[in-house]
Formats: C-alpha cells, structure tokens, sequence
C-alpha cells in the first residue's frame, strides 16, 4: 500500500473513493491509538482553500460540546505562514498532546475532545517530503477529516475542492459511516458559507443526496466575504473570544452559528437549519459558552500536567546537556534504603516550596532550620523536589541538605534521562526516584542499573496496578505507592492497602501524599516501612492529632464498641500474670472479626519466640514490650514495636532517647505497669520525638495530661474500668475528649 500511495500522490486528486477508503483504512492500522469515544462527531474541513478565514469549526466545536454534542475534534496546526485550529486552541492554553487516556476521559466528562493528528498519525512523516517537493493538492488533502482515530460514525466535512464531493461522500459509506454532511461554500470555504451558497452531498444509509443551502434557510441575510475574512494569530484569536463571549459585533458570528446550526441537525438537535441557528444564538448569549470554555481549560490541564511536566522537563535537560557537561561522579555513601526499612513506619520529609495541585507552599525557614525540624521529629530521610518550574525546587537544595544533616536523600525528579541520575548523585543524593507512569519498562531497568552502578538506590514509584504489573518483573528494591493520582491530582488513601496485597514482602514499601498527622502515618499498614510527607509538613500543618489506646479488652464486645467509636488502639495483653490478660479463644475472635482497628499485643519479659508467634497468630499490627527487652530483642520482634519506659529519673528519659529511633512509639508510664500509679509528666516537656503517656489516666485527669507535656497520646486501662471490669461509658467519654482536643 506504501507503493499506491506514493503514485496515487503524484496523480494529485485525480482519485477514486476507493482509493480514499482504501488508504483511511491502510493509515488506520499504522495509527499509534485508537479512541474509544461513543457517539462523537467531528466538524472538520478539508482546508486548501487559499482564503484568509478564521478558526471556524473549531469554535463551532466548542459551541456545539456546551449545548451536550459529543464532538471529537480532530485537526492539526497550520503550516508555516497560517494560523490553523490547534494553533488557536493552544493560544487559548488547551493542551494539544494529551494522552489517549486523559483525551478519553475529558470526552467522557466534558463531551469534547480536541485530537492532534500528528500525535496519532506518525506514519504520515513518511510522505512529508514528496508532498512538499510536489506542491500541488493531493490526496493526502482529502484524508484528514477522514482520520479522526475516534473512528466518528457522523460528521460535517467541508472541503473546498467540490468535484470532489461526491468520491469523499461515497468514501465515507465504503468506511461504513451513518450520516456525513460534505459541503462546500460557493466562494471556496470548506465549510458552510455565510456569503453565497453552499453546496451539500449528504450520505445516509448508504444514500446519496444533493442539495444547496444558502443563508436565508438560517433565517439570515448573507454578506461579503470581506465581513468575515480572517487574519493573523492576534485577529483571529480576538474574533474567537468575542465569538465565544457572545460579545462578537461582526458577521464572523453568524458564519460560525450557521455552522453550529448544521452540525445540530445532523445531530437530531434540531429540525432544521433555521432552529438550529436559533438554539446556537441563544446558547452564545447566555454566557453559558465562555464559561464552558474557560472550565474546559482548566480541566484538560489537570490532567495534562503530568505530560506537560514531562515535554518541559525533556526540553529542559537537552539545553543543559549543550551547556554543561557531567563526568563520572563519586558513589554514594549513605544507604537510603536501609534507613528506611525497619519494621516500624519511618517518616521520609519533604523540602518542597510549590506544586501544580496546591500552588505556592508558605515556608519561609531556611534549608537549616527545615532540616533540624526534620531531625527532630524522627525523619529517617529527606526527600528533595528538585523540578524548578512546577515545584520551586533546586538541586542545590540537595546540596544544602546534606551540608546539615547526615540524613540519606531522595532527589525526587521527573526523571526521563540519565544525565538527570548523573545530577543527582553530583549534587549529593544518594536515592532517586523513577515514576512508572512516565517511563517505559526498558527505561526504568536502564535507570535502575545506572543507579546501582552509582550505589544510589532507585525508588520506583506506582499508582495503580497497571504500573504495579510494569514493573514487577524488574525486581526493585523499593516500590512507592503514590496515594495522589499524578492525572487527576485526587488522593486515595486505601491505594496503599490495595496495591500491597500484590507486591512481594521482601521489597521495600514508601507511602506517599495524603498524610497530614501522625495518625495517618500509623493507620497505614504495618507492612509500609516509610511514609513520605511533604505538604503537611512544610506549612507546619502537621498534625499531632491525639491518639487513644484502650489497654486490657478482653472480649469482642469491648472490641468492637471501640472500632465503632474510631479507638486508634486496642491493648490486648498476653502477660501472663497480669489481671488484664486475654483468652487465646477471646483473643482470636476479636482478631478474626475486627479489620479496621490497630491490635497492639503486650508482653513483659516474655521470649522473643512466644511474642512472635502470638503476633503471628493473632494478626496483631503492634507489639508492646513493657519489661526490660533491649534493642536485640526489638529488632527480633516480626512487628512494629511500641516500647514502654517506666519514669522515674532522667536516666530513664536517656534510655528512651537511644530506643526511640527503632520503635514506633514510646510509651511512657509509671514504675509499675498496669498499677494506675501517675509519673511526674512535667520530665517530659523536652522530649522531642512521638510518644504516648500511660498510668493513671481517667476522667478526671486526662486533660491535664495533654497540658503539661506534648504526648501523641494516651494508653488507658484503669481509667475505663470500674470495679476491676472495662466500663463502656467511660471509654466513651475519654474517647470524646481525645477527640474534641485533636480537632483544636
């Protein structure tokens, strides 16, 4: 077919319909993708009129979406010297290259596609040249309305070439096409004329017919041709807001309603041309139009960011590589992925001071103190967005970092080329991050390897299964499930749990966006190793919303009264001589029956095989040790640690300060466990990290907890019991303080 259709070229337009079916179809099985839009119709024209003219279909396009027409608009900028359709609607801001998927879902919400020809239809490079060497219309300037990867059943097709009117009619039911207007103006326009007639072929199951309409069918008078002349970029944008405002004093309005007003009918929205002028006119004045318009715009750049971001950043990295040039650089020292992966939820903090979702970020601390907040709260690792003009970001940020802070770094980058992993580790960072939905599989194993190479470890960043299944097979070290949709910018914080479920247990995991207090972070699942938090973090909007343990349940009723309530914790203790302790038969049900609340286990000097193994058994997500285990035996435990320190000197605070950077939490409480017996919380008030406090905690007094020192939360036992038993009714109203203080 690549033969015929380079002779059919030079023969001009002196073609059959069949061979213009014959070569739609030849071009539709090279196209890159094909849409899948239900019920779109398209209103494009042929072109090579030679007329100076505006962006008529294109607007008509716009018009006619805001009255509920599905249109896929398929079309393509001018070549040199004019201003064609996708060069207007980029004037406007209307992303041109979106991504088949994002294309879709647009159509689905907003009945209105704008389809790039060239990003579907790479083969046509190939007769690029010979068409230009030839000079003179051919073929190929019939094919395009005819191309729209949309596959439209109806359409308007306007061509200027009308001996040619009748072979594109009788192409398009060769094509199978349900009802096709071809028209052609009188004075050349490839479209519906407002100066003379234009001539109409309309096809329709299988049938031709022939017919002229002329301005007075609209119910209007006709003009000059001068009336609705075009011009340049800067004219024919003008014409087309004041069009799309209503607000157009020119007949350049009524030529694009009689268009509408066409394309209505076809579409059974109205009985004939006269109506259809009407309910277009009427549509323009309301104001309903522009507002569509401008909405529209914005919606289709939501969800192009990700692909804009990427076109900037590949722009971006071949000006720099003409400037500067990276030679080999020094491995990295720090292991980023070890920092990250105990048992417990480390915390990754950001450095970011912009982003497409949330627009400017207020923090006006220098990199120092950012990093010394971020060492304090326990960070475990500094994550860096280094992209300068969606983000704000510097790679000289990473540099700041690692000059005060020993802490492993992830440069987080839009990376799409190696000279950006090169870049990275120059500038100190010792990880990277490499997002599925942005690379293809071999680039993602390529970079990997670049990475291993530099001893930088690579964190692969999903949102979905389909990204998940891409890039399984690689084996990376360090998965991170993205809870924000890098399209739509919607958070979903159950992607995590979701994706979990398929991902191998020895990979690394990361948690990432939507976490805005520490209760996020520990109503993640216990397999998660990091969270990554930037936002929440940077504003100082990070939450220390107050946790509540209730200690000592002992059957599912209990249990389950605090799941309802939205307890965080529940303790079930498995000392053996405790008071508290709870039946293997009690202690199975509630684990088989409750799914959303965190199950702590306490144990006391008990084995390290006995602790694991009840864990194992009974699903808990948190283990709490509350004798004298030591740090050998908390980096033995199969879950997170919860580790208890009995306070009575300062010594113990010390003792709490080496533990802390290897458990979850802290958990202070008085000499005696489980006693009731109340500590001097007045030796908390410098401790920086997490914690929550125990011992004697009631009613009376729990107010008084959180105001004297800064604990995360509280752990109850003897606080909600009366006479020995757990009463309800108190585990109600601590569980109402808590949370009337958490929302201050």
């Amino acid at each position: 077919m690549y033969k015929r259709l380079m002779k059919l070229t030079h023969k001009g337009l002196d073609i059959s319909d069949k061979d213009i079916s014959e070569a739609i179809e030849f071009f539709y099985k090279k196209m890159s993708k094909r849409l899948n839009m239900p019920k779109a119709i398209d209103v494009c024209g042929t072109g090579g009129s030679g007329l100076v003219r505006i962006n008529t279909s294109t607007i008509s396009a716009i018009i006619l979406a805001s009255l509920g027409v599905k249109i896929a608009k398929h079309g393509n900028k001018a070549a040199s010297g004019r201003f064609g359709s996708f060069d207007l609607l980029e004037s406007f801001g209307v992303p041109i290259e979106m991504e088949s998927e994002d294309l879709e879902k647009i159509y689905k919400d907003e009945n209105l596609a704008f389809i790039y020809a060239r990003k579907f239809h790479p083969y046509m490079k190939h007769f690029a040249e010979i068409r230009k060497n030839l000079g003179f219309p051919t073929i190929f300037n019939i094919l395009g309305p005819l191309l729209n990867p949309a596959f439209s059943k109806k359409q308007i097709i306007g061509t200027t070439f009308k001996d040619k009117m009748e072979i594109i009619a009788k192409a398009c039911i060769n094509l199978n096409k349900e009802h096709v207007f071809v028209v052609s103006g009188a004075d050349g326009l490839d479209e519906v004329t407002l100066t003379d007639e234009t001539f109409v072929i309309e096809a329709k199951n299988g049938m031709l017919k022939k017919y002229r309409i002329s301005p007075k069918d609209f119910g209007i008078n006709k003009c000059t041709f001068k009336e609705i002349k075009g011009g340049g970029k800067r004219l024919n944008i003008k014409i087309a807001r004041d069009i799309l405002k209503g607000k157009c004093k020119t007949r350049h309005e009524d030529l694009v309603l009689i268009n509408v007003a066409l394309a209505l009918k076809l579409d059974d929205k109205a009985s004939s041309p006269r109506e259809g002028y009407k309910l277009a006119r009427q549509q323009l004045k309301s104001g309903e139009v522009y507002k569509y318009f401008t909405d529209y715009i914005k919606k289709s750049k939501r969800l192009n960011i990700l692909n804009e971001i990427v076109l900037n950043k590949r722009k971006e990295i071949e000006a720099e590589k003409k400037k500067i040039k990276l030679k080999e650089v020094r491995s990295s020292v720090n292991n980023f992925k070890k920092s990250i992966s105990d048992k417990n939820t480390s915390i990754i903090a950001e450095i970011k001071f912009a982003s497409p979702s949330k627009g400017k970020i207020s923090n006006k601390k220098p990199i120092k103190d950012i990093v010394k907040r971020y060492e304090e709260l326990g960070a475990k690792a500094i994550s860096v967005l280094t992209d300068q003009k969606y983000f704000k970001g510097n790679y000289e940020y990473i540099k700041k970092v690692k000059k005060y802070s020993d802490l492993p770094v992830l440069c987080k980058e839009f990376i799409v080329d190696e000279y950006q992993i090169y870049k990275a580790r120059k500038f100190g960072a010792d990880a990277v991050l490499l997002i599925a939905s942005i690379l293809t599989k071999n680039e993602i194993k390529k970079f990997m390897t670049l990475a291993r190479k530099l001893k930088m470890d690579s964190v692969v960043e999903i949102h979905n299964l389909k990204e998940l299944n891409k890039i399984l097979d690689l084996r990376p070290q360090i998965i991170q499930i993205n809870n924000r949709s890098l399209k739509s910018f919607k958070i979903d914080l159950n992607a995590t749990s979701r994706l979990l479920k398929r991902i191998p247990k020895d990979i690394v995991i990361i948690s990432a966006s939507g976490m805005n207090s520490f209760a996020d972070v520990f109503n993640l699942p216990s397999r998660v190793n990091a969270a990554l938090i930037g936002t929440a973090l940077m504003e100082d909007k990070f939450k220390k919303i107050k946790l509540l343990k209730i200690c000592g349940i002992r059957n599912l009723k209990q249990a389950q009264f605090c799941e309802k309530k939205e307890v965080d914790f529940i303790g079930l203790n498995f000392v053996p001589f405790s008071k508290r302790k709870i039946s293997q038969k009690n202690a199975k049900e509630i684990s088989q029956k409750l799914k959303k609340i965190k199950k702590v286990g306490v144990f006391q000097n008990q084995t390290i095989s006995e602790v694991n193994k009840t864990a194992e058994k009974f699903n808990l997500d948190y283990i709490q040790l509350s004798g004298n285990e030591n740090l050998k035996f908390i980096r033995n435990c199969n879950r997170p640690v919860i580790k208890g320190i009995s306070v009575n000197t300062v010594e113990d605070l010390e003792k709490a300060n080496k533990i802390a950077p290897y458990v979850s939490l802290i958990l202070f409480d008085a000499k005696n466990p489980g006693s009731g017996e109340v500590f001097n919380h007045n030796l908390l008030k410098e401790i920086k990290f997490p914690y929550l406090i125990a011992g004697g905690i009631n009613k009376n007094n729990i107010k008084k907890v959180f105001n004297t020192s800064n604990p995360i939360g509280v752990d109850v036992a003897s606080g909600i019991e009366t006479n020995g038993d757990i009463d309800i009714s108190k585990i109600n109203y601590i569980n109402n303080v808590v949370k009337k203080l958490s929302a201050k």
